[in-house]
């Protein structure tokens, strides 16, 4: 990469990887990045991509604010073509959640991320911002802080609101841990790796108790508009896990997870 960047955020789209924000080491210490750069698995190469622009970081109530806290991106998937990057207005160990943007590819610029949208990732928490795509759907994986009472919510895009589709994720929540919790979507169903009892890593597989699925596909019109979530969904409170998969990593701690089409 051109710029050397830790706790960075990343995501794949047209089979680039992408690579926004994190921070650098200077003399001053860590300095949050606004930058962005994409990777050509064809070409082998780095190339720049504009930097956010940040706009919600102007916004703030007063000079001392905008000195002090500084735009860093906090979660990034990719949805509907265009990457849909979380932002936060951060310094240790302060955090304000400052909605997000998008880029779009084709126009090679960013916009402002819808209002709802921006509000439904968790909210005060630096690193674990999570969202997953499953069947055309977003998801967002909010921990509440103790076991058994997070929640999995889904975006409608008509109404630019989130819903609650499940209400029992049973995330630790453990205080020395930069990441205690991340969601990723295989084979049609939602999955939470995290640290079980025994601090174990331990992959979850959410399985619906209803005879309807949570996890519907969507198509999408000419026009990229997205499909509404059906009424059904917010019917759906509960979801039996079943670990599918545990391993003792000592102490490792949980950075990233990426489910790959090979």
């Amino acid at each position: 990469m051109s710029t050397g960047r830790a706790y960075c955020k990343t995501s794949i789209l047209n089979n680039k990887l992408y690579v926004v924000g994190g921070v650098s080491q200077g003399q001053g210490g860590l300095t949050p990045l606004q930058s962005a750069e994409v990777f050509d698995l064809r070409t082998g190469t780095w190339s720049g991509v504009p930097s956010m622009p940040c706009s919600r970081a102007r916004e703030l109530p007063n000079a001392f604010l905008a000195d002090v806290l500084k735009p860093i991106a906090t979660g990034m998937t990719s949805y509907m073509g265009r990457l849909c990057v979380v932002q936060s207005l951060y310094s240790w160990p302060f955090i304000v959640d400052a909605g997000g943007e998008i880029y779009d590819p084709e126009t090679n610029s960013w916009g402002a991320m819808p209002s709802g949208m921006g509000e439904g990732w968790p909210v005060k928490q630096a690193g674990t911002k999570l969202s997953v795509v499953l069947d055309g759907q977003l998801y967002a994986c909010d921990a509440s802080g103790s076991l058994d009472r997070g929640k999995i919510k889904v975006y409608d895009q008509n109404k630019d609101a989130w819903k609650v589709v499940i209400g029992n994720v049973p995330v630790n929540e453990f205080s020395d841990t930069e990441s205690p919790f991340l969601l990723a979507g295989l084979h049609g169903r939602l999955h939470v790796i995290t640290k079980d009892a025994k601090r174990d890593i331990a992959v979850l597989q959410a399985e619906p108790e209803h005879s309807f699925s949570p996890f519907p596909s969507s198509s999408t019109s000419a026009d990229d508009s997205f499909d509404q979530v059906p009424d059904s969904l917010v019917e759906l409170e509960r979801a039996n896990w079943k670990a599918i998969a545990a391993r003792d990593v000592g102490s490792a701690e949980l950075v990233s997870c990426v489910v790959l089409d090979i």
